[in-house]
C-alpha cells in the first residue's frame, strides 16, 4: 500500500541534505511540495529556505535559519535536529532513493484518483489512457537525472508523438474575438493551455466584462471555466454572465425581468452548456484570497466537476502571495512579480489557460484621448517586469469619442510565440453585458474595406 506521508525524521534528513549540497538543494527545491510536509515548522522553515535560495542564489546556513526563527521554538527544534545530522555523500544516495520512491507513490495515488474519476463519469477509454500514461511516467520517473532531450537524436521520437492520435495534451481555448484568435495561431487560434494571458486596462474600461466574455467563449467551446471574482460581489459577476449569455439587458437581469421567450430558449442552452459550466468563486470578505487558496479551490473544482481548461482572475493585484511574508509598499513590485509567476505555475500545472487582469497606472487625459496612443508595459503599475511570466499581453484602449461609439482598440504588447500587429479595433455592447459585438465589428471592417 502506498504511503502518503513523509515522516518528520525523513523530512529532517531531506532538508539537512538540501542545505548541505547545492545539487541536493536543486533536486529538493524542484520536488519537495508543501503538501508533502506535515507540520507548520517544516513548512515555514522550508518556505524561508527556498525563498532565500531563490533570492540570493545561496543556500542559507544553520545560523541564518536559527536567527530567522529565533522566536519559534518548534522551528528551532527542527533546525537543531538538522544541525545534528551529519550528511555525508554516502548518505545522500539512499535519501534520494527513498524520496524518489515516495514521489512515485504519490504519482500512483494521483493516477488512481484520476482513473476512478474518469471511470465514474462513464469515460472508460479516458480512464484506460490515463492508466497507460501514468504507468509510463512512473516507470521512467527519476529525480536523480535531469530530463535532457537531444535535438537530432530524439527528433524521430518527437515527430512520432506529434503525429499520434493522442498528441493533444496542449490545446487551444479561443477567446472568440476573431482578430485576437487569428493573431494567436491563425484560423483555429487562441491561447493554448499552459499559457498565461495578462490584460491591462484603465479603470472602468470593461475588464470585468471581458472576463465574462472569455468565460462564455471557453464554455461554448466545450471547456470548463473557473472565474475568480476578487473585486465586486458574486451577484454582480453572475448578473453580467446571465445578461451576456441570454442576450438580456443587464438592468433587466438584475430585477429578474427576463422575457418568457428568452427563458424558454435559455433552458435549451443550459442543457447543452451545463456539462462544461462556469464556476464562479467570489471573495466578499476583508481577507484577500491567496495563491495557494486559489490553487486549492481549483483542485477542489476539478475533483467535483472535472478538468478546468480556463481560469479567469479579476484581478491580479487583489490576490495575496500567501508565502507568509509581509510585503510593505516598497516591496509591491516583488509581490506582483511572485503573483505573476504563480499564475504561470497554475497554467502549467493544471494544463489550462489563465487570463489575469491588471490595473493601468495613471495616464494623462491628453494621452488617454489620443486615438494613436496605446497602453504598453510602461503603463503597468509598480513593476514593468511582471509580464515576464506571461505568454501574451494585451492592453485595452479607448478615448472619450471611442467610448461614445462603443469602440475599443486592443493592443498586443507581447506575444511570445506569435507576431504582433496593429491595434485590433472592436465594438462593445455593454448594455447587454457584451464585451465583443461581433456583428458590428465585422460589418465595420467590411464597410472600411
Amino acid at each position: 500500500m502506498a504511503n502518503d506521508t513523509l515522516t518528520s525524521g525523513f523530512v529532517t534528513e531531506l532538508m539537512a541534505a538540501a542545505i548541505s549540497k547545492r545539487t541536493m538543494m536543486d533536486i529538493t527545491r524542484q520536488h519537495l511540495k508543501y503538501s508533502f510536509l506535515q507540520t507548520e515548522a517544516e513548512k515555514k522553515v522550508w518556505q524561508w529556505t527556498i525563498l532565500r535560495y531563490d533570492k540570493t542564489g545561496r543556500i542559507p546556513t544553520i545560523g541564518q535559519l536559527q536567527q530567522q526563527f529565533i522566536d519559534n521554538d518548534d522551528a528551532l527544534d527542527l533546525i537543531s535536529d538538522m544541525k545534528d545530522l551529519r550528511i555525508t555523500d554516502e548518505k545522500i544516495e539512499p535519501i534520494l532513493d527513498s524520496f524518489e520512491e515516495y514521489i512515485k507513490q504519490m504519482k500512483f495515488l494521483e493516477a488512481n484518483d484520476k482513473i476512478a474519476d474518469a471511470y465514474n463519469r462513464g469515460k472508460k477509454d479516458e480512464a484506460y489512457q490515463i492508466s497507460i500514461k501514468f504507468s509510463e511516467e512512473i516507470k521512467h520517473f527519476s529525480i536523480k537525472s535531469a530530463k535532457f532531450e537531444t535535438v537530432f537524436g530524439d527528433f524521430t521520437k518527437r515527430q512520432i508523438q506529434r503525429k499520434s492520435a493522442d498528441w493533444s495534451y496542449r490545446f487551444k481555448v479561443p477567446t472568440n474575438i476573431d482578430e485576437v484568435d487569428y493573431r494567436l495561431g491563425g484560423a483555429n487560434g487562441g491561447p493554448e493551455t499552459g499559457e498565461c494571458v495578462l490584460w491591462l486596462g484603465d479603470s472602468g474600461v470593461g475588464k470585468s466584462q471581458l472576463g465574462v466574455h472569455l468565460g462564455i467563449a471557453a464554455a461554448r467551446g466545450g471547456h470548463r471555466v473557473a472565474h475568480f471574482q476578487l473585486e465586486g460581489t458574486k451577484e454582480q459577476c453572475l448578473n453580467r454572465y446571465d445578461a451576456a449569455w441570454t442576450g438580456t439587458l443587464y438592468h433587466d437581469v438584475k430585477s429578474g425581468d427576463i422575457p418568457d421567450k428568452t427563458m424558454e430558449i435559455s433552458q435549451r442552452i443550459v442543457k447543452k452548456l451545463c456539462k462544461n459550466d462556469i464556476i464562479v468563486s467570489s471573495e466578499e470578505t476583508f481577507n484577500a484570497k491567496t495563491l495557494p487558496e486559489l490553487r486549492n479551490e481549483l483542485k477542489e473544482m476539478e475533483r467535483t466537476h472535472g478538468p478546468i481548461a480556463c481560469v479567469i482572475i479579476d484581478y491580479l493585484e487583489l490576490l495575496e502571495v500567501g508565502d507568509g511574508i509581509l510585503y510593505h509598499p516598497k516591496d509591491e513590485r516583488f509581490r506582483q512579480a511572485k503573483l505573476a509567476k504563480g499564475c504561470k505555475g497554475i497554467a502549467m500545472e493544471l494544463n489550462c489557460v489563465v487570463h489575469a487582469f491588471t490595473q493601468a497606472s495613471s495616464i494623462s487625459e491628453e494621452e488617454k484621448n489620443d486615438p494613436e496612443f496605446v497602453l504598453t508595459r510602461a503603463n503597468l503599475s509598480e513593476d514593468k517586469g511582471k509580464i515576464r511570466p506571461f505568454d501574451v499581453f494585451f492592453t485595452l484602449n479607448q478615448t472619450r469619442d471611442e467610448y461614445s461609439e462603443s469602440r475599443m482598440r486592443l493592443h498586443s504588447d507581447k506575444l511570445r510565440d506569435y507576431r504582433n500587429g496593429a491595434p485590433i479595433v472592436i465594438y462593445n455592447n455593454f448594455d447587454f453585458a457584451r464585451f465583443y459585438d461581433r456583428k458590428k465589428t465585422i460589418n465595420s471592417v467590411e464597410y472600411e474595406d
